[in-house]
């Protein structure tokens, strides 16, 4: 591409005033991926200290000594590119990603993301999780991969199958709604439905097709499925700012809440880590959240840090 970079300047500039046409807003994308590239290759094999004193250089010379920079780093990776695109607002998430090819999206404890995939599909990401898909889908499949949970609307398409990777389990659907929970420390991966019809597979070939209200768990350990009938409601409820303890073990119940509140709690050895309960908190707050806990569990949460509790029974 015979573009300079003062030329690309002026042409970002241009297009920051809304002036540039079609054919030049697509020059700016493809000037700007190809940057990407080549300073991802220049810059991997790198020193951590010569890349940041590439980082440096090029925050000088792309903002000036005297000029306000940006209030975040940048990775190195991304200088070239990305310091040209903050300079006039073009505002890029590449979610952390060396790869311009593959992006990634993932949430700290406490936290929920919404994202638009490349074909339109919408995902709502549960806390603690993450979620792996290409910046664009090619071929006969949409794939991404998930740890964690998250609830997927998915644009129809009869002619590319959408399909979720999820620790040796597939599941695999055209145009629907549901919710995946994979996240590691679970025993078991489920996929709840909502809208449409879904396959979930695993490595052996095995596969259960799920119609609405329908639930299928995958236990890790056996690699038996397990389906049922349940309400679709209740496992996509933290989509609706609800907290739905459906029959939880305390130890799962735990879990939910430490990646709600993003604290740590402890169970003390013994049997109560394995009892069942029930609850549904909408909008939950947290002392609201251990005073029911308290009462069903007969026991107290002690506040060891404001980020670290303990139950004592």
């Amino acid at each position: 591409m015979n573009l300079k970079t003062n030329e690309f300047i002026k042409l970002l500039e241009k297009h920051q005033a809304g002036l540039t046409s079609p054919e030049e807003d697509l020059l700016v994308q493809k000037y700007f991926k190809a940057k990407l590239k080549d300073s991802a290759s220049v810059l991997s094999s790198s020193s951590d200290a010569a890349k940041d004193r590439v980082n440096t250089r090029l925050q000088s010379s792309l903002f000036g000594a005297n000029r306000q920079k940006p209030i975040f780093r940048i990775p190195p990776v991304w200088a070239v590119a990305a310091s040209i695109a903050l300079l006039f607002g073009l505002f890029m998430v590449f979610n952390g990603s060396s790869d311009p090819e593959n992006q990634w999206v993932q949430t700290e404890y406490g936290q929920k993301k919404e994202i638009i995939l490349p074909d339109g599909s919408k995902v709502l990401l549960n806390s603690g999780s993450r979620i792996e898909f290409p910046a664009y889908f090619k071929g006969e499949k949409r794939e991404v991969s998930l740890v964690g949970e998250a609830f997927f609307d998915v644009h129809r398409d009869t002619l590319h199958p959408f399909i979720i990777s999820t620790e040796g389990v597939k599941t695999q659907v055209l145009g629907t709604s549901f919710n995946v929970n994979a996240f590691p420390e679970n025993d078991s991966i489920s996929v709840s439905v909502a809208t449409g019809k879904v396959r979930v597979s695993d490595q052996k070939g095995v596969n259960e097709i799920l119609l609405p209200d329908q639930q299928l768990h995958y236990h890790k350990n056996t690699h038996a499925f397990r389906k049922a009938q349940k309400n679709a409601i209740v496992d996509r409820a933290w989509t609706l700012n609800t907290i739905h303890l459906d029959n939880k073990t305390v130890k799962e119940a735990v879990q939910i809440i430490e990646r709600w509140f993003n604290i740590k709690i402890e169970i003390p050895d013994g049997d109560l880590a394995h009892r069942k309960i029930m609850g549904k908190y909408q909008n939950p707050e947290l002392q609201q959240t251990f005073e029911s806990l308290s009462f069903l569990l007969q026991a107290r949460f002690e506040e060891i840090t404001p980020e670290t509790y303990r139950i004592v029974p």
